[in-house]
């Protein structure tokens, strides 16, 4: 069959689908990505075509609106202190819903040539829910957030009433079977949503290549991987390293810096047990490390579950500061912020027993859900 996925060209919400697109391709189906911005060529790098659905439109500009006029100069916060409060959830609906309808008209168009038997879609991207109305064809939404909203998809249909009037959409998808790829301890919402492993995909190995003899090798101590992942570093992130130089010094541990795609001079000098990196696919690393620290993005969060490792989160935006509550409500890490980020809580975070056995605990929890193909067999019933 045809199945038709649909999301934002951000790597974390790409990257979540992946493994079940993968799992779908195999069985036999055809694949196409559908999102808008050059971001969506981390589709084709995964071996899957896609379709940009608003090449002309900037996506940007209702985040600048709404940092404007929140004076706020980095990434927009929601659910700050791990709780979903309605203002931030309606506040994020209008933004998803501002975004989907910027590419309401390129899905609505794809979708009535190539007549899609699925539709895949973020539950954060109302593109899909639409056109799976449109078709009356089932309906696959992913949450990957920790942050689950039960009813996001109806929350966007709503604040997307205009563009479905304009398409005469009065209808609904014949099944809607929502997906979840967090575990249940990390956020015990109940809900209707299927549980599918997480499966770390953190991009195309091409700007990598071979990968280096440093990373096959046992490390010599303790190894920590520190990433700010891809949009904090474009917001003053990197900001925090200089002073955070100095406190790696003094950590008896070997440091993996991956910064991505950063401009060097930015990056201060570093004591010696820092390995710069650019860009590192997280689950390549993660294996050989003993803790992380990172900015609390939900797949370098997973990525690290899924790894077993103790984690500290440097919160800066979005949806972080839940993700950060989360893990050290679970007890598996600590949620901090620059100013804090000291030798010594990396020194207690190393040697924390509690800390890793909690975290192989939920490693283990994720290793026991539905894998991808389990899947992707369920949802081929639903369509036939």
């Amino acid at each position: 069959m045809r199945i038709l996925i649909c999301t934002y060209s951000t790597a974390s919400d790409i990257f979540a689908t992946i493994p079940l697109a993968w799992a779908l391709r195999s069985a036999g189906h055809e694949v196409l990505y559908a999102g808008g911005g050059d971001g969506m060529r981390e589709c084709a790098k995964a071996g899957f075509p896609f379709v940009d659905l608003a090449p002309d439109v900037d996506l940007t500009e209702p985040f600048r609106r709404r940092a404007e006029q929140t004076n706020n100069s980095g990434q927009l916060v929601w659910y700050r202190g791990g709780v979903i409060e309605e203002p931030d959830v309606t506040s994020a609906v209008e933004l998803f819903g501002e975004l989907s309808d910027l590419v309401a008209p390129g899905a609505v168009s794809l979708a009535r040539r190539w007549q899609p038997e699925l539709v895949v879609s973020t539950d954060i991207q109302g593109s899909g829910p639409l056109v799976a109305s449109l078709l009356s064809v089932p309906l696959v939404p992913i949450s990957h957030l920790f942050a689950l909203v039960p009813d996001m998809v109806e929350r966007l249909r709503n604040v997307m009433a205009a563009t479905y009037a304009e398409y005469g959409i009065a209808g609904v998808p014949p099944v809607v079977q929502p997906v979840r790829t967090t575990p249940l301890s990390m956020n015990p919402q109940r809900s209707s949503h299927l549980l599918m492993r997480h499966i770390p995909y953190n991009g195309s190995h091409l700007e990598v290549g071979s990968l280096p003899d440093w990373l096959l090798q046992e490390p010599r101590r303790r190894r920590v991987l520190l990433t700010l992942g891809t949009f904090v570093p474009k917001y003053g992130g990197l900001a925090v390293l200089p002073d955070l130089m100095e406190q790696l010094s003094a950590v008896d541990a070997e440091f993996v810096l991956a910064l991505g795609d950063v401009d060097q001079a930015q990056i201060p000098p570093v004591p010696s047990n820092v390995r710069i990196e650019g860009w590192l696919p997280l689950n390549a690393v993660l294996g050989s490390c003993s803790a992380v620290v990172h900015h609390g993005g939900s797949g370098t969060t997973l990525a690290a579950l899924c790894a077993g490792v103790p984690q500290i989160i440097l919160a800066h935006g979005a949806d972080q500061h839940f993700n950060a509550h989360a893990v050290a409500t679970r007890g598996l890490g600590v949620a901090t912020d620059k100013t804090r980020l000291t030798a010594e809580l990396i020194t207690e975070t190393l040697a924390s027993s509690e800390l890793a056995k909690i975290a192989v605990e939920v490693r283990e929890e994720i290793d026991a859900m539905p894998a991808p193909r389990e899947i992707a067999a369920r949802l081929e019933a639903i369509v036939e």
